[in-house]
């Protein structure tokens, strides 16, 4: 038997389920975001550094390594501008799949909500 006040802790829990789950997805997209942030500048830095020792030991022609550092930096300019473009769009792609389950699956009732008893109305005594 369900106690008075089971059902509203179970919207509750599952008020605060969803809640979670939705900063949970707002975190994973940073993370998201950072992640390719720093694999692009770590590209880019690698390309670079490399490009630099190759000026400073070979004698290489500085015109077309800088040219070959600016192509760099360019490309890893462009991977960045789309990465918040990237990291909303798994948000959002998250918080569908959030809306999907609905809010019985996040208070754990997977599909089958308690039902609440019928209340009984008490007799009044009339004076």
């Amino acid at each position: 038997m369900a106690t008075p006040g089971s059902g509203r802790d179970d919207e509750i829990r599952g008020l605060l389920i969803n809640a979670l789950e939705v900063q949970l997805a707002a975190f994973r997209a940073g993370i998201r975001f950072w992640e390719g942030w720093i694999g692009e500048a770590s590209k880019f830095v690698n390309s670079a550094t490399d490009k630099l020792h190759a000026l400073e030991n070979r004698g290489t022609a500085p015109r077309d390594t800088l040219l070959e550092v600016v192509d760099a930096a360019r490309g890893s300019i462009r991977s960045m501008m789309e990465l918040p473009g990237d990291s909303a769009s798994h948000f959002i792609e998250e918080l569908e799949r959030i809306t999907k389950r609905g809010p019985a699956a996040a208070s754990g009732a997977r599909g089958a909500r308690k039902k609440r008893p019928a209340r009984k109305r008490a007799a009044r005594i009339k004076n």
